[in-house]
């Protein structure tokens, strides 16, 4: 049996209350599970905690509905290279938007350093105190979609700190309005691997991200710029802004795609042969009959699950 772990649970249950000791009974079961029922732990990132015979691989791919934008938007931008910078009709050419954020409103999914960035970057003497009467700063704007519980609370707290957010409500990330934004910003630390930043990528955007486990696979895409403080998070957003994305190369096309993905999976899935140890395997067998007896009782098992 091999395992994928997707999701960093303990980043989610020290937010909750009683947070620490929650964090140090997840974390211990966590283990146990993992040793109990699987030959082979895949973390996505090494946001994950530590486990029992793990590797650490981002075997997940991306839509082609994705990849089929970015193909799209990198024909459009020849296009217009061919015909002088100039679209038919005296439209302006490929990204017509600035900056935007998609995902489920909750505190715990990078809303807190979503708000806490961007009212860095709003005080920042780079972008905003040091303009003159006739600058406009970079982003004046950030167009948020999701919906969930903390919407409301996220909204008043933006809106407390006069923010430049909008909220918008849920939205198909692949969704044709969506294709015109030219960055994506992601400052969640709580994310094992966050799939809307593969799919900005894929679309040919921009993304601007946290220096994080999470984000090593998309820090060494050339169009993902990665910051570790505020003043960093500024210089980024800014040079986004007012520069263009560069078409993915074919290499880095590929491997966005599920296929790359799944090659990468053959790669590490492999269960080598375990030495025969009889105190391990006596010590496992006894363990695994003393969980399935356990939670075979329906008390017991009601207060794990």
């Amino acid at each position: 049996v091999v395992g994928i772990m997707h999701t960093n649970y303990l980043e989610y249950a020290r937010r909750e209350a009683h947070g620490e000791m929650t964090e140090a009974v997840l974390k211990e079961l966590n283990k146990l599970m993992c040793h109990l029922h699987c030959h082979k732990v895949i973390k996505l990132s090494g946001a994950v905690q530590d486990l029992p015979r793990q590797v650490t691989m981002f075997v997940h791919g991306v839509s082609p509905t994705f990849l089929a934008v970015g193909d799209s938007i990198h024909a459009s931008q020849e296009a217009l290279a061919g015909a002088g910078g100039a679209s038919p009709g005296g439209e302006p050419g490929k990204f017509r938007k600035g900056a935007y954020y998609i995902g489920k409103v909750l505190w715990a999914k990078g809303y807190t350093e979503l708000l806490d960035k961007v009212e860095c970057y709003k005080t920042s003497s780079i972008s905003w105190l040091s303009l003159s009467q006739d600058e406009i700063a970079p982003l004046t704007n950030l167009d948020v979609y999701g919906g969930g519980e903390d919407l409301e609370a996220v909204k008043t707290c933006a809106a407390e700190r006069r923010l430049p957010l909008s909220f918008h409500g849920p939205m198909d990330h692949a969704h044709p309005s969506m294709h015109e934004y030219k960055l994506f910003v992601n400052p969640s630390l709580s994310d094992v691997v966050a799939t809307t930043t593969a799919e900005a990528l894929a679309m040919g955007k921009f993304v601007v991200v946290a220096e994080h486990p999470s984000n090593q696979f998309f820090s060494t895409f050339g169009n993902c710029r990665v910051y570790c403080t505020a003043e960093e998070f500024t210089r980024c957003m800014d040079e986004a802004l007012k520069s263009e994305p560069a078409p993915l190369t074919a290499e880095e096309r590929h491997r966005l795609t599920w296929e790359a993905a799944t090659e990468r999976l053959l790669d590490v899935a492999d269960v080598e042969p375990a030495k025969h140890n009889g105190l391990c395997e006596a010590r496992d067998k006894l363990t695994f009959g003393t969980w399935n007896a356990l939670t075979g009782l329906g008390p017991i098992r009601s207060k794990v699950f």
